[in-house]
């Protein structure tokens, strides 16, 4: 493929998911539960996703200002794409629940795939396009098994890149690799 692209590794610093629980309605939907912990182990908030919905529910709340700033910092240097800095007023309950919901969701899917590939002898990729204009939440989320022959790379440019280039205005990739308990993330966006 001779399409130019830039990729980022995404970082969610020390931070990860415990007690995790995703509910797949009979109408297709999905619910979310998940504990976000610090480096030490300790909850620093709970999320919850209704189904079919953008809004997150955040409780047990325990995260420190200087967690919050960390965590828009790790959003904002993984997704350039979405300017966090200027989206968030610290003052305003709905813009930090988007913010920690939306992290906790990545450290939770990230957690899940690591469980699961320890179980598999495939490789796990999950994958999101999007498009970098402008946020519609028109994403299209898939999950594929596939043998361990690719490198990481040749994932990217010879399976996941043409699936993206096919999707009418979606230049970006949010992909989860999971192999063996392992899990690499990665922010990619075609270049013009």
């Amino acid at each position: 493929m001779n399409r130019k692209y830039l990729k980022r590794k995404q970082s969610f610093g020390d931070y990860q998911a415990a007690r995790v629980v995703w509910v797949h309605t009979r109408e297709d939907e999905t619910l979310l539960k998940a504990d976000i912990l610090d480096k030490t182990g300790k909850v620093v908030y709970k999320i919850t996703e209704p189904p079919q919905s953008e809004l997150y529910e955040i409780s047990a709340n325990a995260l420190t200002f200087e967690q919050l700033e960390e965590i828009t910092h790790l959003l904002r240097t993984s997704d350039l794409e979405r300017n966090w800095e200027e989206e968030i007023d610290y003052d305003d309950e709905e813009d930090i629940a988007f913010v920690l919901g939306f992290f906790g969701e990545c450290v939770a899917s990230r957690h899940s795939l690591m469980r699961e590939s320890r179980k598999t002898e495939d490789v796990i990729v999950e994958y999101t396009f999007d498009s970098s204009e402008d946020y519609t939440g028109d994403e299209i989320c898939k999950t594929d098994y596939l043998k361990k022959e690719a490198t990481e790379d040749d994932l990217i440019e010879e399976y996941l890149l043409p699936k993206l280039l096919e999707q009418e205005g979606m230049d970006t990739l949010r992909v989860h690799i999971a192999a063996a308990g392992v899990v690499n993330s990665y922010l990619v966006t075609i270049q013009e």
